[in-house]
C-alpha cells in the first residue's frame, strides 16, 4: 500500500472537528471533499476544499454491523457532489481521544464491501478518514485498484499542526550545531525544519537574507526562484555577494557600453549566489534553483510542492501567482517588503518594513488590494510591448539592508514558530514597522466573500484540478 498526505485549512478543520467531537462524546460523521496535487516523486497530496456534515438520525444512523453508519443516500449525494468538480470524497468519523487511531475491523470490512462500487460511481478515488483528538488515519481507494494510506495530515493556520496515525519517533540524529535552537524549538521542532521544503521567490536584498537565515536554521531544502544577475548596485545589500559576482571590473558605469554588456554576461545569477550562501552555512541544506521568472512552468510547479513560501519579489505577476498557489494548494506564505518614500522637494518621508502572512483563511493579497491590475496586465505583455509602454524604465526605488533585515527577521520568526507549532496568536495580522517613528502597527486582513481566489467560488483546495495563472506560450 502506498502513502498519500492530506492538507486542511484551519477553518475547514475547525468545522470538521467541531462536528465530529461534539460535547455528547457520541460518534458523528460527515464527508471531506478534496482536491489533488501530485509531487515530482508521484506522491499524492489531498487538499481539503469543504466539509459536509452528516445530520445525526438522518444521514448518520445506527449501524447494521457497526455502531453507526452513514446512509447510502448521504454517501451517494456527497460523492456526486465531489464528482462535479473532480474532487475526492473522504467519508469521516471519529474514534474518541488520544494520539493513536486506526480503522476497526468492522470499518475495514465495510470498505472492502462498498468502496469498489463507490469508486465506480465517483469515477475517481474515494476514501475514509478516522479521527482521534490528536491523530488521523486514512484509507484511500483508487480507480486502478490500488489503495493509499495517509502518512500525515497537516492543518494550515496560524500554527502548522501535523497529525499522524500514531506518534512519530525521532529518527534524525542529534547534531551539535542544533543545540541552541533545540533548547527553544525542541527536537520535534528541529526535525520539522530539517524535513521541510521552503520556497523563496526573489533572491534580492530581502530574499538573500532569508536564504542565509533559513539555511542556518537547518531547513532541509530551499527552492529559490529569481531571473536576475548580481549587479554592482546590489553589493551593499546582498549577503555573501562579492565584486566579482557582479563582474565589477566590467560593469562599472565608467566603462564603455560594450564592456558593460560583456560584464553583464559574465556576472553571476543570484540563484547561484544563493546556492553558495546556503552551502557555506554548513547545515546540509540542499538548494534547487530556477534562474527564471516565477511564472515559468517548472518554477511554479516546484513551488506547489513546498511546505512554506517566502515571497520577496514585488512584481504584480509574482504576487498574483503566489497568492493563487497559497490558496489553491493550501501552502502558507509570508510576504516581505520595504518602502522608502522620497519626495522631490520635501525629502525623506515614511520608511517602513512589512510582513504579511497568507494562509487559506487569512491574508489574501487580492482582497487586500496588493495586486495592481494595471501592472499585472503590463507585465504579461511581451518585452517589446512593455518597452513601448515605458513600463519598468523609471528610477529604482531606494533599498537598504537594515530595512530588509527588519522585514525578513519578522517573517522568518513567524515562519519558524508557525512550522514548529509554537505561535500563541490565534490569527495572522499584517505587520507594518515604521522605522522613523519606531512604531509597529497590526492590521487584520480584509476578506472579500466574492473573491475569485479565496472566496467560496474561488480556487481554494483545488490543487492540480485547476490551472495556474501562467502566461500563454
Amino acid at each position: 500500500m502506498s502513502v498519500a498526505s492530506l492538507r486542511v485549512g484551519q477553518s475547514v478543520w475547525q468545522e470538521l472537528t467541531d462536528h465530529i467531537f461534539q460535547p455528547d462524546r457520541d460518534e458523528h460523521g460527515g464527508a471531506l471533499l478534496c482536491g489533488v496535487a501530485v509531487d515530482e516523486a508521484g506522491k499524492r497530496r489531498l487538499l481539503a476544499r469543504r466539509f459536509v456534515p452528516a445530520t445525526d438520525g438522518q444521514d448518520y444512523i445506527p449501524g447494521v454491523r457497526g455502531y453507526r453508519q452513514l446512509t447510502a443516500k448521504f454517501i451517494r449525494h456527497t460523492i456526486l457532489m465531489a464528482r462535479e468538480d473532480g474532487l475526492v470524497c473522504l467519508l469521516v468519523h471519529g474514534h474518541g481521544v488520544g494520539e493513536r487511531v486506526a480503522f476497526s475491523d468492522t470499518d475495514l470490512a465495510s470498505h472492502e464491501r462498498g468502496y469498489p462500487s463507490l469508486v465506480d460511481i465517483a469515477g475517481q478515488s474515494v476514501g475514509a478518514l478516522v479521527l482521534a483528538s490528536h491523530a488521523v488515519a486514512g484509507d484511500i481507494w483508487n480507480t486502478d485498484g490500488t489503495r493509499d494510506s495517509l502518512d500525515i495530515t497537516t492543518v494550515v493556520g496560524p500554527n502548522i499542526i501535523s497529525l499522524t496515525p500514531e506518534p512519530l519517533t525521532n529518527t534524525l540524529p542529534a547534531r551539535a550545531e542544533d543545540d541552541r535552537q533545540v533548547r527553544m524549538l525542541g527536537t520535534a521542532g528541529q526535525r520539522m525544519l530539517r524535513q521541510s521544503r521552503i520556497g523563496v521567490v526573489g533572491a534580492g536584498g530581502a530574499g538573500m537574507l532569508a536564504i542565509e537565515m533559513l539555511a542556518r536554521l537547518g531547513v532541509g531544502e530551499l527552492v529559490v526562484i529569481d531571473p536576475d544577475k548580481v549587479e554592482l548596485t546590489n553589493l551593499n545589500r546582498l549577503p555573501g555577494a562579492l565584486r566579482r559576482d557582479a563582474a565589477a571590473a566590467f560593469t562599472h558605469p565608467d566603462r564603455p557600453k560594450w564592456i558593460r554588456q560583456l560584464g553583464r554576461r559574465l556576472s553571476r545569477y543570484k540563484v547561484s549566489l544563493a546556492t553558495r550562501l546556503a552551502r557555506r552555512a554548513g547545515q546540509g541544506t540542499s538548494v534547487t534553483t530556477f534562474n527564471t521568472n516565477v511564472t515559468a512552468p517548472k518554477a511554479a510547479s516546484a513551488l506547489t510542492g513546498c511546505d512554506y513560501i517566502l515571497l520577496a519579489a514585488d512584481s504584480a505577476t509574482a504576487r498574483h501567482l503566489v497568492n493563487v498557489i497559497a490558496h489553491q494548494y493550501l501552502i502558507p506564505v509570508v510576504q516581505v517588503g520595504t518602502k522608502v518614500n522620497v519626495h522631490p522637494t520635501d525629502g525623506l518621508g515614511r520608511v517602513f518594513s512589512v510582513v504579511r502572512p497568507i494562509t487559506p483563511d487569512s491574508g489574501c493579497m487580492s482582497c487586500a488590494g496588493l495586486i495592481d491590475r494595471t501592472k499585472l496586465a503590463l507585465e504579461a505583455l511581451p518585452d517589446q510591448q512593455r518597452a513601448d509602454a515605458d513600463y519598468g524604465t523609471g528610477e529604482h526605488a531606494p533599498s537598504v539592508i537594515t530595512l530588509n533585515g527588519v522585514a525578513v527577521s519578522g517573517a522568518l520568526t513567524h515562519l519558524m514558530l508557525a512550522m514548529t507549532g509554537l505561535r500563541l496568536a490565534t490569527h495572522d495580522d499584517f505587520v507594518l514597522h515604521d522605522a522613523r517613528v519606531g512604531t509597529t502597527a497590526l492590521t487584520e486582513p480584509y476578506r472579500n466573500p466574492t473573491c475569485t481566489v479565496c472566496g467560496p467560488a474561488g480556487v481554494t483546495g483545488f490543487g492540480d484540478l485547476r490551472p495556474l495563472p501562467l502566461p500563454r506560450k
